[in-house]
């Protein structure tokens, strides 16, 4: 294990590597003694990826959370820039783009991102600062789905706004004190949808900026939701109404 590195990028888990491996952007792999999975002990020998068998131990030392016994070294995760977003965006009918406005649990990311995929999201958009990255957490929780749609970091969301809403854009916002409900809209327009943080929601200048805020209709007692299941919610919604 003298080749690794605290700073490299890690995969873990099997689904996870096993859809890092399918992208193509495993370097190495690290199997626990033992290791048996013969899906991605057989598209590694098909690679011609090294591999390293090494203890439980050692495997717990290097990954803070359930491997299943295997991990992997990959290529340093490429955010796309605004312009592939745009470029991309062009290319489908009824392109929704998701924004997240200050995330900080990178459970919630990586949740985040395996709904949008499902849903057909074309990408998603966050800040360089104050805001979860791609780490291991984020790619274990989305089990591969980071690999398969575009993500792109901004240094300013407003002005990234801006730039959706000329390229035509319409934005909707979301805010528990909204008095219009998420499935009110047809969606029958190029959109942009924006979470907020845990803590906070979506920033008072974000939901000014917006075109529309809306909120998720509950009937319960419960007066928010977790910010990813939250997302998939409106996400299910939205793809609904598109149809």
């Amino acid at each position: 294990m003298a080749d690794f590195r605290p700073n490299n990028q890690l995969a873990y888990g099997r689904n996870n590597v096993l859809a890092c491996l399918e992208a193509g952007i495993v370097t190495k792999l690290y199997f626990q003694d033992g290791f048996s999975d013969e899906k991605v002990i057989k598209l590694a020998e098909k690679l011609r990826l090294p591999i390293t068998i090494i203890r439980k131990k050692e495997l717990n030392d290097m990954v803070a959370g359930n491997h299943q016994g295997v991990a992997a070294i990959v290529k340093e995760f490429r955010y796309a820039s605004l312009e592939d977003v745009l470029f991309a965006a062009n290319n489908v009918q009824k392109p929704v783009i998701l924004i997240l406005d200050e995330l900080k649990d990178p459970h919630n990311l990586g949740a985040i991102i395996r709904s949008a995929e499902a849903f057909g999201v074309t990408a998603i958009i966050f800040k360089k600062d104050r805001q979860v990255e791609i780490t291991p957490t984020v790619m274990k929780v989305a089990t591969g789905a980071q690999n398969h749609i575009l993500i792109s970091q901004v240094t300013n969301l407003n002005q990234t706004l801006e730039k959706l809403k000329k390229a035509g854009f319409w934005v909707v916002s979301t805010d528990l004190k909204a008095t219009k409900l998420v499935d009110d809209l047809d969606y029958d327009f190029k959109t942009v949808l924006i979470v907020g943080s845990e803590d906070r929601g979506v920033s008072p200048l974000l939901n000014k900026n917006s075109d529309f805020v809306v909120k998720i209709p509950m009937l319960g007692q419960t007066n928010s939701l977790n910010v990813s299941v939250a997302t998939g919610i409106m996400l299910a919604l939205i793809r609904n109404k598109q149809k």
